[in-house]
């Protein structure tokens, strides 16, 4: 017998996104025995062999090893294309060559997610198609009923709360997506914190979760100010000072943990100085709005490489620049201060 059996048995486990126990009730073993399958301390007897293979949609042959290394190394080129197509930026033409990935390794889950994001990515075209739309939703859904872990799944989940919320505009439906998701007092980060209250942490964990908290405290408090506070004429400088004193918040999280550059916190700080702007604007603060608006660029200039933002068609200044062609700033489009601002904006949108 292939004496690398069990380094395919866990190779293939870890690719289809199922844990030990999973696959031990599948072919009727104790998940013990998976686990000494994995580590070689033992060999699976021969009578189970159609089983696993069966489980994993390949041949016998191929799960002792025989011509499997050949279809790794395809399986591998593939995953450097995806890495590829992540960093551009999903679309239309990545459609096609993870349909063909797909096609040839169905069982895959990284491919599968891959192509459900390409498919995801028609909701940013100008004239979408809904049935790639509905077919990388029936894609997500079935992952999300697959896999058993537990990052896997939430990626997949939170894929398709942004398709309910971009692409079918659909609140309930995004409400219920989003309510697969576990609350924030079950996360990793708010357990580990709980626990230790800092001992024995170390410092990029202990970063990482300062990060990912205030990121999660900044937005919802961004919201609830824009949103939930009453939004009537007296109240807008209120909100302007919460807007300011929510940037003072960004910039100290991210002083502290040495992010000054970290495009989270540089393109929420430059959501937040939009966000003042409509209020200096409606209140016909010439001067105010555009300070605003130049500390918003400030920001972007921050980020802004002139690429695709990870799994979106734009970057990060296209968006910004066609928030300022929105009429509610034609009493200053033409004041030579937004001019600049614009033209600076369009040169880096991409």
């Amino acid at each position: 017998m292939n004496i690398t059996i069990g380094e395919n048995i866990k190779k293939l486990r870890t690719q289809k996104g199922v844990t030990q126990e999973r696959l031990a009730e599948s072919i009727g073993v104790t998940p013990q025995a998976i686990s000494r399958w994995e580590s070689e301390s033992g060999y699976p007897a021969i009578e189970y062999l159609p089983d696993i293979a069966g489980f994993f949609v390949i041949s016998v042959d191929e799960l002792l090893g025989v011509k499997l290394s050949e279809r790794e190394t395809r399986r591998e080129n593939i995953y450097t294309a995806i890495n590829n197509i992540e960093d551009s930026g999903y679309n239309r033409a990545s459609i096609d060559l993870l349909r063909e990935a797909h096609v040839e390794f169905p069982n895959d889950m990284k491919i599968s997610l891959s192509l459900a994001k390409a498919l995801c990515s028609e909701m940013f075209e100008e004239n979408p198609n809904t049935a790639l739309l509905r077919e990388a939703e029936k894609m997500l859904r079935g992952l999300i009923r697959q896999s058993d872990d537990y990052d896997f799944r939430f990626e997949c989940i939170k894929n398709l709360a942004v398709l309910y919320k971009e692409a079918w505009k659909d609140e309930q439906g995004y409400a219920d997506v989003v309510k697969m998701l576990p609350s924030i007092w079950s996360c990793r980060e708010m357990f580990i914190t709980d626990f230790f209250n800092g001992a024995n942490q170390e410092k990029d964990e202990i970063s990482d979760c300062l990060v990912t908290l205030s990121r999660c405290l900044v937005n919802n408090l961004r919201d609830y100010v824009a949103y939930i506070l009453p939004n009537d004429e007296d109240n807008w400088d209120a909100k302007i000072g919460y807007f300011e004193r929510i940037i003072d918040f960004c910039k100290l999280i991210s002083e502290i943990t040495n992010e000054e550059k970290s495009a989270d916190f540089n393109g929420g700080i430059a959501v937040l100085y939009r966000y003042i702007s409509t209020y200096y604007v409606a209140q016909g603060k010439k001067e105010e709005t555009l300070t605003s608006l130049e500390n918003m660029l400030a920001h972007v200039e921050k980020i802004c490489t002139g690429t695709s933002d990870k799994e979106l068609p734009h970057n990060t200044a296209w968006y910004f620049l066609r928030y300022m062609e929105h009429k509610r700033y034609n009493p200053v489009c033409k004041e030579k201060r937004f001019v600049v601002i614009k033209d600076r904006m369009e040169k880096m949108a991409k």
